[in-house]
Order: C-alpha cells, then structure tokens, then sequence
C-alpha cells in the first residue's frame, strides 16, 4: 500500500517537470519569434529596408503669426515589406487590435518641426494595418499637429509663406531604413480646406539634409544620413482683410487731415484739433496692428505705409504752424497800425486796385515762398532795415502795386453822415451782450477769404459791426452806405480812409503817425496773403505727393516683387 502511493506520487512529479519544460519552452519561442518581430525587417539582397510615406491634409488653419505656428490635422500613410509576415491567404489580412500592432514592428518615424502632436484614441484608436500574402504591410494613422513656420514678414501682408511639415526616422540611419515619399500623389489634401487669411496654391514633396548626431556621450557621438523628407506648403496672403482693416482707415484719416487747409487760416482751435485727433487716431490703429505681429527686428511693408501716412498727418500740423505764425505776426502788424492812427480818429487806410483779372489771378497763383525770397532778395542788396517807427523802404517794395512807391497825398475820406455811424457802433457796443442779428465779421472774413481776393471795381466800402474781439478788423467792400461819386470816366484812388471814433475817454500814448500806421496795415496784408498762399499751396501739394506715394508703394509689392517671387 505504501509502495503504491509512492509511485504514484513520483509519477505525477515527473510529469508536472515535463510539463513545465514543455511550457517554458513555448514560452521562450513565443517571445524569440516577438523579438524578430521588433527588429527592422531584412530584405533578400540583405539592403535597406525601404519605406513608403504619404500624407492626407483633412484640416489646416490656426496660423498664429505671433507664435510663428499653424494646426494640421492629417493622415499617415506607410507601406514596407517584412518576408516573416508573407501567407497564404487569398486576399489581405486587416489588424485593428492595438494589442497585436504593438507586438509588430513598426517604423520610428517622427515629425521634427512639430511642437506639439498627438494621436486619436477616440472612439478607438485611429489606425489601421493590413498584410498583403507578400508580406506587404499598409499601415496608416491620424495625427494633429502643431507644427513651427519660421515665418518671413519683410513684405507683410502681400507677403508669401513656405512652411513644411518634416518627417524622418528617429533611431535608424539611412543605411538601415531609407524613407521615400510615394511616386504617385505623395501629398494630397482635402479639397474643402478653406483658410480665412491665406490661399494654398501648391503643395510639394521634397527631399531635406538628414546628416545628424546620435549616440551622443560625453566625449564621443556617431555622425549620419537619416532618411529626411519634407511635405512643402506655399502660401499665399490675402489682401482684403489688411485693406479693409488697415489701409483704408489710415488713407481716409490721412485725406481727412487735409480739411484743415479749406478752414479759414484764424481758426485755430478748429484746425488744432483736427490735426491732433488724427494724428492719435492714426497711432492707435497702428498700435492694434502691431500687437498681433511679432516683434521683428525689421521693417515691414505695413510699417513703411503707416510711416507714410504719419509723416502726412505731421506735415499738416507744421503746415499749419506755419499759417498761424504769419497770421500771428498779421494780426500784430495790424495792432500797430491801430496804435499809430490818428488820435480821436482811427484813420483805416484800404488800398485799392484797379487791376485787370489776368493780373490778379498772376497775383493768386504766385507761393507764398516767392514774396518772402524777393523781400531777402532786395533786402540783401539795398541793406534796408526792418520796419520801425523811423523808416520802412521795405513797405514799398512789399505793396503789390507794381507801379512804384505810394503817394500818400492821393486819399479819398468819407466823412458824410459820420454822426449815424457813430451812434451805429455805439448801440453796438450798449447792447453787445444782446444776440446780435448783423452777420458776424468772422463771417464775413471767412467768406471773403482776404482782402486781395476781390477783383471786382470797389465803389463802396462796408464797415462792421462793431465787438469786442473784432473792432480792428479791416471793413469789407461794397456798403451801400458809403459810396463813391460816380462820373462818366471811372478815376479810381489808390486808398480810402475811413475814420472810426472811440470816445473821448480813450487816451493814446504815442504821437500818430498816418504813414507809418499805413505801412504796417500793408505788412499785416502781406502776412494774412502769404498764409493763405501756403493754404492754397497745400491743398494740391499734399494730394500730389500722395498719390506719387500710392502709386510707387502698390507697384513695388504688387508688381515687382510678384514677379522676382514667381521668378
């Protein structure tokens, strides 16, 4: 009985022994035969393994000139041949279990200017392997991309990108495993694909330098061809959205700063504020255009035309400081005039001009750059001072009669019904705080626009209404109330001289002087034309170089250097 058991036992012994042989040693194959499959198959001729890629662009967008990045969602396409994997079935062999794709081997690829990739899991992972009866094995995934472009925005926006998309292997050099795109359709992409700011107009498989490091230790490292390629977009920038965000606004706000040359020259705080509301406006959409752009360290063609547009603006302001400092010097000109009139009496002296239409539209059409320089002209050759209370040849050779020096002696006063002016300018002023039903003279200067602009025969003289601000401005022509005689031959005098009382109570401190106050009237004259010449002059220089501007900026990157691209 006891032997029986003991035989028994020792039976079962052995052959649990023999069965756990058995199993190890299917085991140990099992994970031999895995191992095999793990290392980069060999082909007959014992050469490189060649592998085939493709690609499919399904999505592209999210250009991010900032972060010099796009988004591409897009499919992998791979095909090698493994001899261990050849059977004989009829057709194709599909794996979609990641548990055997993870137990094949599978090629190292990797994209090399990607900051950021990720594969699709949902709803299961996203792949798919099939084995052809030669051991051919097509194998394809999804990925998305965040992939790096270096862009280059010298001609930012009609500008033209090259980004790529770089695929080589990992840990395999050249001679082991040789990457090649497909010969046919190596690149392909979905037709709906639509970018809001560029236009894809040609996509290009090509070959890039795959000489690298590896096995890098710290004294020592490997140097080798790893198999390169690049899948190259061109890309080209749409126009619009820049035009209607940037260019228009800014050319607008540029023409819109002209309008201060059709606003009457006195009227500072008008033209001060159109100049500076847009010149901040211009800065502020420049401002907003460079917060989405990265900072470079070179000019851009936007920032070229921005540049434009502000030096535009800026020259209007300086235009402007320039009419307000002759209208300046007008008006103190003109205060001297007043100062030196006769007492009692202010004696407002008019010149007046018997010129044909020709002479004064000669007379118009002349810069206000052409007074100045004859006046230092003639000053440097005869040394005449400047105007003082002494002398004042200037004044003479400054008048805009040609005819030569004034006569002093050949006046016409108007003294007829003075006493119904007077109490006129007094009621004015008794009820200056009242509103005023006469037009106003600032009206009457800005409709005027400058004594020398009436070319019509003067009959008649008008005098304003007297105010606070204005009563030493210069009375318009044509009143109905002062008229010249008339007689069959028209003689026409050189001045009028009307006189306007101040009361008793007014008291002079200087002695006056009919012709001095006369010769500073004209300087005034002379200032107030030279300022309004500038105006004139502006408002068909500034569109002028303008339009010269447009013509060479939109050549030179819409012409030009198209052609040097596509070249």
């Amino acid at each position: 009985m006891d032997s029986r058991i003991f035989y028994k036992a020792l039976t079962l012994v052995v052959m649990n022994f023999i069965s756990l042989s058995y199993q190890q040693e299917r085991e140990h194959q099992f994970w031999s035969y895995s191992e095999h499959l793990k290392k980069p198959p060999r082909s007959e001729d014992s050469k490189a393994l060649k592998v085939n890629i493709g690609m499919y662009l399904e999505s592209l967008g999210n250009f991010q000139e900032t972060q010099m990045s796009f988004d591409v969602d897009l499919y992998l396409y791979m095909s090698w041949t493994d001899p261990a994997l050849r059977h004989s079935g009829p057709d194709y062999i599909m794996i979609n279990d990641d548990k055997v794709r993870q137990s094949l081997w599978l090629p190292d690829l990797y994209f090399a200017n990607a900051r950021n990739a990720h594969f699709h899991h949902v709803t299961v992972p996203n792949f798919n392997l099939f084995i052809a009866p030669d051991g051919t094995l097509a194998y394809s995934i999804r990925v998305t991309l965040t992939v790096a472009c270096s862009l280059d925005l010298i001609n930012y926006p009609m500008d033209s990108q090259v980004c790529y998309i770089r695929v080589l292997s990992y840990a395999y050099i050249e001679k082991i495993v040789n990457v090649t795109w497909f010969s046919l359709n190596p690149v392909m992409r979905n037709p709906e694909i639509g970018l809001p700011e560029f236009s894809i107009y040609k996509f290009k498989a090509e070959k890039c330098n795959g000489q690298y490091r590896y096995a890098v230790t710290d004294k020592s490292y490997k140097e080798d061809n790893f198999s390169c390629l690049d899948a190259t977009l061109y890309l080209k920038r749409s126009l619009g959205f820049n035009m209607v965000q940037s260019y228009i606004p800014t050319g607008l706000i540029v023409i819109i700063s002209w309008v201060s040359f059709w606003i009457d020259r006195r009227a500072v705080p008008a033209r001060v504020t159109l100049s500076f509301t847009t010149l901040v406006s211009l800065s502020t959409i420049g401002n907003g255009m460079r917060f989405a752009l990265p900072q470079v360290s070179y000019a851009k063609a936007i920032d070229y035309w921005f540049g434009a547009c502000m030096l535009f603006v800026f020259l209007s302001l300086l235009e402007f400081a320039l009419v307000n400092s002759y209208m300046r010097k007008s008006e103190k000109y003109e205060k001297l005039s007043n100062k030196y009139s006769a007492d009692k009496e202010e004696i407002i002296t008019l010149p007046l001009f018997q010129k044909t239409h020709n002479e004064m539209l000669r007379i118009r059409r002349q810069s206000s750059a052409s007074p100045l320089l004859n006046g230092l002209w003639n000053r440097r050759a005869t040394n005449s001072p400047k105007v003082s209370p002494k002398n004042s040849p200037r004044t003479e050779k400054r008048m805009p009669n040609n005819n030569g020096p004034i006569s002093y002696t050949n006046r016409v006063r108007f003294s007829n019904d003075i006493s119904e002016m007077e109490r006129m300018l007094v009621n004015k002023d008794a009820h200056s705080d009242e509103e005023s039903t006469e037009p106003c003279v600032e009206e009457e200067i800005e409709m005027s626009g400058s004594f020398y602009d009436n070319v019509s025969p003067i009959t008649s003289v008008k005098i304003p209404p007297k105010s606070q601000n204005y009563k030493n401005r210069l009375p318009r022509v044509n009143d109905p109330r002062l008229t010249m005689p008339q007689s069959p031959t028209p003689i026409m005098p050189e001045f009028v001289t009307i006189k306007k009382s101040h009361g008793s109570s007014r008291k002079r401190s200087v002695q006056p002087n009919e012709n001095l106050s006369m010769q500073y009237l004209e300087v005034s004259h002379l200032l107030s034309r030279r300022a309004l010449n500038v105006d004139k002059t502006s408002r068909y220089l500034f569109p002028l170089l303008f339009i010269v501007f447009n013509v060479i900026y939109w050549y030179y990157y819409l012409v030009y250097q198209q052609s040097q691209e596509s070249s």
